[in-house]
């Protein structure tokens, strides 16, 4: 009688398996970062206008860092299961600090919750029935779609019924990753968004790059005159900070405000 050596899982099989136990088990962290005006004297994380939701999953040797999950999951045609899942556990879990979260801010009227979903889990049918179960309403609720994605796989038309559906359910849209992104200003063409999200890449040290300068002063200006607020992520400087009040950008977001907080 043969014996069979049983077979070795391979890496991509143990990261499968180590992605679903993350999301069965919910080992995530979920944190929120404030979203203040910028120009205000006033204590910014007590002023916040928005929080974005962030949840990472815990480091692990199948991935040592949140991008890598992400990635992963994109990358296997499971993006949109991992989305909706982790934003239900976020949802859930800021619902249940939302009263002691409205006590600690200043702001008038209730912070928006910028959460982050790839374009492609808003045509999913996991996206549709997660959608009404939601513990927060959705005039609360910024989505925040990721540039990195692209519009290849989908037509104007379709985009832009999608966008316009959630927007008339009472959501905001904002575009993440400006500067970061492979489809460029055509996404923001297409979406016609509420908000847009300047990388911190383009904001570190930009009081040293004239040609940063020049470029966010005229984009800066035109989102203003389409009625589009702007909102600077990674700000760790007063100088950082100073020259986007100066350029005209409503809202900032980074370390030197807020950083991010366990819910």
């Amino acid at each position: 009688m043969g014996f069979f050596k049983k077979r070795t899982p391979s890496i991509c099989e143990m990261r499968m398996q180590k992605l679903m136990l993350v999301l069965q088990q919910q080992r995530l962290v979920s944190l929120r970062q404030a979203i203040v005006p910028l120009g205000d004297d006033e204590s910014a994380a007590q002023n916040a206008q928005g929080y974005e939701l962030l949840n990472r999953p815990q480091p692990s040797p199948e991935f040592a860092t949140t991008e890598e999950f992400y990635s992963f999951a994109a990358t296997h045609g499971r993006i949109s299961d991992v989305d909706v899942r982790v934003i239900e556990i976020g949802l859930r879990r800021y619902a249940a600090m939302r009263s002691q979260i409205l006590q600690t801010t200043g702001a008038v009227g209730e912070p928006l919750l910028f959460i982050n979903v790839h374009l492609s889990t808003l045509f999913s049918a996991a996206w549709e029935r997660s959608l009404h179960s939601w513990p927060i309403p959705h005039q609360f609720i910024a989505l925040e779609l990721s540039e990195r994605e692209g519009l290849a796989n989908y037509t104007k038309d379709s985009v832009k019924q999608k966008i316009a559906e959630l927007q008339q359910g009472g959501m905001k849209i904002a575009v993440d990753d400006l500067g970061m992104a492979y489809s460029g200003l055509y996404t923001l063409a297409i979406v016609h968004p509420d908000y847009v999200k300047i990388d911190r890449q383009l904001v570190s040290r930009i009081q040293a790059d004239p040609y940063r300068q020049h470029m966010m002063h005229a984009l800066i200006a035109y989102w203003k005159r389409e009625g589009v607020a702007v909102i600077v992520e990674g700000i760790e400087t007063e100088d950082e900070a100073r020259f986007f009040v100066q350029a005209g950008a409503a809202l900032g977001q980074g370390y030197l405000f807020h950083k991010p907080e366990a819910l």
